[in-house]
């Protein structure tokens, strides 16, 4: 047992299409709960006011979130490039708490200042994160030569992959019977942005292969208005279903009657839905990026395409459609992305005295 934790994060909405990282928050603050330690999540804009029962949740802005501080033992922020989690960690460090880092992705897909601006964060305050906080956790080893890459060193790395809670899928999960319109009914949930790609998946419908195929796609996001143009472009309004915002149960029901999740994206850091889809029964595929490659090697599948590459993504969904997904692949993903099995793991990082002996 650790004490008080805090967990900081810009939003917190697990529930709400908050995305994969206020899931994996809410995940590894419930295991910390069940390890006998006070949790508290703050962020700037928050939809989960109860917490799941077990653990606290509140709303603060810069100034508020220095009571929080002094009353954590450790600090664990969440996100890159998140100006709110840094000036947490700057303010914890001040009063020598100890901090824990997690940067979970980095996009690049800016322009412009918005681009330069992204450089200079990472040549200062996000070389800074990864140098002085007391542990980084970075979700594969795929991670530790992404930094090298980008010339960002790590003084205290560890290997923590990403997890959800696997009893909260479980009761979730939907008995496989209706059935979604297309033959292949393919799925998609997530935020709706370039970096996502969701515009290859859209232009596979155009191909001979996918003539009967309907896409449905669950999420919400800036991309949202130019994927509706490109849909009216090729002419594939009938063939693709915007859902919007989904509740989780909604999700689940969608999935049970889909035949194929697909994921295009051109970057994640490891992606949360790819692990609920795959223990929820439905067969995926998914560009063949370190983030997905991540939790897909492990299951010795060929089930990726190259990044961009529609047609060899057309070709896989054929293959994928037709073969259900094996009690062994589930599994296996249960055993290594689930909170549950990774207890032990959490219970080491926080407690290594090695690790977190104070602010640097």
């Amino acid at each position: 047992m650790i004490g008080n934790v805090l967990q900081v994060y810009s939003d917190f909405e697990p529930d709400k299409g908050g995305g994969g990282v206020a899931r994996h928050i809410a995940g590894l603050a419930e295991i910390l709960v069940n390890q006998g330690n006070c949790v508290r999540v703050v962020a700037r804009v928050v939809d989960c006011p109860a917490g799941g029962g077990t653990y606290q949740v509140e709303r603060a802005g810069w100034l508020g979130v220095w009571r929080h501080i002094v009353w954590a033992d450790i600090l664990h922020i969440h996100g890159a490039r998140k100006p709110f989690a840094a000036f947490a960690a700057f303010l914890a460090m001040l009063c020598g708490r100890r901090v824990i880092y997690t940067p979970h992705c980095y996009y690049d897909d800016a322009r412009g200042l918005k681009r330069l601006a992204k450089c200079a964060w990472d040549v200062s305050i996000e070389r800074w994160l990864l140098l002085n906080s007391n542990a980084v956790i970075l979700l594969s080893e795929h991670w530790l030569h992404y930094l090298t890459a980008r010339q960002l060193r790590v003084t205290h790395p560890v290997i923590v992959p990403n997890c959800v809670l696997g009893r909260d899928v479980e009761a979730r999960r939907v008995s496989r019977g209706g059935k979604l319109p297309g033959a292949p009914a393919l799925l998609s949930v997530g935020r709706l942005d370039r970096v996502k790609r969701l515009d290859d998946a859209i232009k596979a419908l155009t191909y001979p292969t996918l003539s009967g195929a309907v896409l449905h796609i669950v999420g919400r996001g800036p991309d949202a208005e130019r994927l509706a143009a490109l849909v009216s472009d090729l002419g594939v309004g009938a063939r693709v279903k915007f859902y919007g915002f989904a509740e989780d149960a909604d999700v689940a029901r969608l999935a049970a009657a889909a035949d194929v999740f697909v994921m295009p994206s051109a970057v994640e850091g490891m992606p949360t839905v790819l692990i609920e889809m795959i223990l929820m029964g439905l067969p995926v595929v998914a560009s063949d990026i370190p983030g997905n490659r991540a939790v897909l090697d492990l299951l010795e599948q060929d089930v990726l395409f190259p990044v961009g590459d529609v047609l060899r993504m057309a070709e896989q969904i054929n293959r994928v459609a037709t073969r259900p997904l094996s009690d062994k692949v589930q599994r296996t993903v249960r055993e290594h992305f689930t909170w549950e099995r990774n207890t032990h793991r959490i219970s080491a990082l926080y407690d290594d005295a090695d690790k977190m002996q104070g602010a640097v």
